[in-house]
C-alpha cells in the first residue's frame, strides 16, 4: 500500500513539472518578443526625459506598451520611435500614451486585415507591409476602402493582390483622399496600379503625385478615370503626367561676339573747310597827292 501511495505521489508530482515545461515553452515566444528595447536603449530614453524635466518612471510606463504590443506579434519599432520623439520633444506622458495606443489600435487592425482578407504576405516582409497598412489606416483610410482596394483588384480575374501590393496601394488611396477627391475614382486607379504590376514605392509616388496636383483635378484639367485609363493602356502613369505640366521656356544663350584677328582699317580723318581768306585792307591815298576840289 505505502508503495502504491509513492508510486501516485510520482506520478502527480511528473504531472505538475511536465505542466510546468510546458508552460514555460509556450511562453517563451512571448517572453522574448517582449524584450523589444535594450538597456541601453532605455538608459537613453530615461537620461533624455530627465533632462526634460520627468521621472524614470514616465520612461517604464510607456515601454509597457510596447511590450504589450510585442506580446501580441505586432511590430514595435514604430512605437519605439514614437515614444523617443515624445520624450525629445519634452511632451507629456499622457499624450506619448494616447499616441502609441492609437498607432497600437492601426498596428492590430493592419495584422487582421492581412489575415482577414486571405493577402499573400512573406515572413520576411510582413512587418514592413503591416506598418505601411497601419499608416494608410492613420492617415483615414477605412478597412472597408482596404477591402474594396482589393475586390476591384481580383475582379478583372487578375491573380490575387499580395500584402505588399495592398499595402502600397492603400498608402497611395490615403494621399487622393487627403486631397479631397473621390474616393470611389481613386480606388480605381491604384486598383488598376496593383494589376499593372506596380511596385509599393511606385504606387506611393502615384498617390503624391496626385495629391500635388490636386488643384488640376478639382477644376477639371485632370481626370482620375482619365490617369486610370492612361495605366491601363500603357502600364505607366508618366506619360499623362508628362503631358499636363507646364513646357518650360528656353531662352536662347547669350552670344558672345568672335574676336577679330585682323586690324581694323584706319579711318581717314575728314579734311577740315579752308578758311576763306580775308580781303586785302585798300591802300590809303599818299598825303603828299593833289587834293580835287
Amino acid at each position: 500500500m505505502g508503495l502504491w501511495l509513492s508510486g501516485q505521489v510520482r506520478l502527480e508530482l511528473a504531472r505538475r513539472v511536465a505542466g510546468t515545461l510546458l508552460a514555460i515553452w509556450v511562453a517563451f515566444p512571448t517572453i522574448c518578443a517582449a524584450q523589444t528595447i535594450s538597456s541601453s536603449e532605455r538608459d537613453a530614453l530615461v537620461r533624455l526625459r530627465v533632462e526634460r524635466g520627468g521621472r524614470p518612471d514616465d520612461v517604464d510606463a510607456l515601454l509597457r506598451h510596447v511590450d504589450e504590443a510585442a506580446a501580441k506579434g505586432l511590430p514595435v519599432q514604430p512605437l519605439t520611435n514614437k515614444i523617443r520623439e515624445g520624450v525629445a520633444k519634452g511632451y507629456d506622458p499622457a499624450r506619448i500614451t494616447g499616441v502609441i495606443r492609437q498607432m497600437t489600435a492601426h498596428l492590430e487592425t493592419a495584422d487582421r486585415l492581412i489575415r482577414e482578407l486571405q493577402i499573400d504576405s512573406s515572413a520576411s516582409g510582413r512587418e514592413s507591409q503591416v506598418i505601411l497598412l497601419a499608416d494608410a489606416l492613420g492617415a483615414g483610410l477605412t478597412p472597408n476602402e482596404v477591402a474594396d482596394i482589393k475586390r476591384q483588384t481580383e475582379s478583372a480575374g487578375k491573380s490575387p493582390v499580395s500584402a505588399e501590393g495592398l499595402a502600397g496601394a492603400a498608402k497611395g488611396l490615403s494621399f487622393i483622399k487627403a486631397a479631397g477627391l473621390p474616393v470611389s475614382d481613386g480606388t480605381a486607379v491604384m486598383a488598376e496600379a496593383v494589376r499593372q504590376g506596380f511596385r509599393s514605392f511606385e504606387m506611393l509616388d502615384l498617390g503624391r503625385e496626385i495629391k500635388r496636383r490636386e488643384r488640376d483635378y478639382r477644376e477639371g484639367r485632370a481626370s482620375l478615370l482619365a490617369l486610370r485609363d492612361a495605366i491601363a493602356r500603357t502600364g505607366r502613369s508618366e506619360p499623362l503626367f508628362r503631358d499636363t505640366r507646364p513646357v518650360p521656356v528656353e531662352r536662347p544663350a547669350a552670344t558672345r561676339p568672335e574676336p577679330t584677328t585682323s586690324r581694323p582699317e584706319t579711318v581717314t580723318p575728314v579734311d577740315r573747310p579752308q578758311r576763306p581768306d580775308r580781303p586785302e585792307r585798300p591802300e590809303r591815298p599818299d598825303s603828299g597827292g593833289t587834293r580835287t576840289r
